[in-house]
């Protein structure tokens, strides 16, 4: 053995003596760096994964749907009215039937069976409007009904699968598994209203709708491979029984979300939050056209930045430690409400409102992760499924809020309208920040 080789093996074994055979501190701390980012560990467990990807189709379908539908319904009746009219036939079977869903969900032993009806209903609601379209008979009461369809199925499933999140991972990877939930519904919303709106342009909306009864299929396909454990769920004896024991389920639900002093709260303020952050999203068609006179292609670009800074946001929190989510979830909220002031207010062209879009996207991801972690970590899990679909309300909401700005829209002008309706998320989320702790101090 050459001296060199010697030196080698001395220094070797005096690290491995003073470490115990460890690596030093130095390669030990890049290592411990290097596996302290655990953004996609949640993929590695497969249920969930399957999951993840059925919701990759769900989520594509629905957000093609965003720009194809109330694209369609400016072109029937030119009017923002009936961009909010419309906006409110999904929305309101979401309020009346949420807590059914819910309901639904905490009682029902397979909860996934409910979760593909809902899937398979969209998938035909879909493709009839596909075969309407295609048949140029297609009227703008049809397209009402359609959402009307659509949102109930929505209301009914979506607390369901909601509730199989946290049966899919362990609990310490809960926070990981709903932020990447997020990237996955972020990247289809940054692809999927660019391909709804060039497919519009190019192929006609027929196409797009047949696409997006394909993806709800896929959806299922998927959701056909995640394992579930059939529950034990008390049986009410008859029918009458079971009625009672749905209302007496509904209204316990929501007496548990006023009692109890974290979820009580978070859900008001994400409900309020999300009135004044969403009606945008519905009502952008009309303003793209109007303002920048450009189509259906410049909407499904902006929708699509306005995706890439949600992605983005979100793969950011699924990295990050559980700490200070109560503050994250506010904050998130006022930059949200503050880019949306400054993109209708300020922007000349549809490129200057795609800048503010992208970062738009960073505190809309922020707050919709953050919002769902919280929720999900601090409700009781007998009230859970109640509670989810509460908290799936905000979807709904959102629509109703597009229908009062659509309404406001007519009147005052989209500039002013949505100014304001941002405006206000900001007082609303630096006001909630400011003035109440509890929710501040959220980990």
């Amino acid at each position: 053995m050459t001296p060199t080789d010697q030196d080698h093996r001395t220094v070797a074994t005096a690290d491995d003596g003073e470490h115990g055979g460890e690596p030093a501190p130095a390669a030990r701390t890049r290592r411990d760096r290097i596996k302290g980012l655990r953004t996609f560990d949640s993929l590695r467990t497969p249920r969930f994964r399957d999951f993840f990807l059925s919701m990759l189709g769900q989520m594509a379908s629905q957000n093609m749907q965003m720009v194809v539908r109330s694209y369609l319904a400016y072109l029937l009746t030119g009017s923002y009215a009936a961009l909010g009219t419309i906006a409110l036939a999904s929305a309101l079977p979401g309020i009346v039937f949420a807590m059914v869903g819910g309901a639904i969900a905490d009682r029902v032993a397979r909860r996934k069976l409910v979760v593909q009806t809902g899937q398979l209903v969209n998938a035909v609601n879909a493709c009839a409007v596909a075969i309407l379209l295609l048949t140029d008979t297609l009227t703008f009461g049809l397209l009402l009904t359609s959402a009307v369809v659509q949102g109930t199925s929505m209301a009914l499933m979506m607390p369901s699968r909601q509730s199989l999140l946290p049966s899919l991972i362990p609990r310490e990877q809960l926070m990981n598994a709903v932020a990447l939930n997020s990237a996955g519904m972020n990247t289809m919303r940054l692809f999927a209203p660019a391909l709804g709106g060039f497919l519009f342009e190019w192929a006609g909306a027929a196409w797009v709708y047949f696409l997006m009864s394909g993806l709800y299929l896929f959806a299922s396909l998927f959701l056909l491979r995640v394992p579930e454990e059939p529950r034990e769920i008390q049986a009410a004896g008859s029918i009458s029984g079971e009625v009672r024991a749905g209302f007496a389920n509904i209204t316990g639900g929501l007496a548990y979300i006023v009692r109890d002093p974290i979820i009580g709260p978070l859900m008001g303020i994400n409900i309020l939050v999300v009135l004044t952050a969403m009606p945008y999203m519905f009502l952008l068609g009309g303003f793209v056209q109007d303002v920048f006179d450009a189509g259906a292609d410049s909407l499904g670009l902006l929708q699509s930045v306005s995706g890439i800074g949600a992605l983005t946001g979100a793969l950011v929190i699924a990295s990050l430690p559980a700490r200070r989510r109560g503050a994250g979830f506010l904050l998130g909220s006022a930059f949200q409400g503050l880019m949306l002031l400054l993109a209708f207010t300020l922007s000349t062209s549809v490129w200057m409102m795609a800048g503010f879009m992208l970062a738009m996207g960073l505190g809309q991801s922020a707050r919709q992760s953050l919002s769902n972690v919280l929720v999900q970590s601090y409700v009781e899990e007998e009230y859970r499924g109640r509670v989810m679909s509460v908290y799936m309300l905000q979807f709904s909401l959102s629509q109703l809020g597009a229908f009062l700005t659509g309404l406001l829209a007519a009147t005052i002008g989209p500039r002013a309208a949505l100014g304001l309706t941002s405006a206000a998320l900001v007082t609303l989320a630096l006001g909630a920040f400011a003035f109440i702790p509890r929710l501040r101090n959220l980990e």
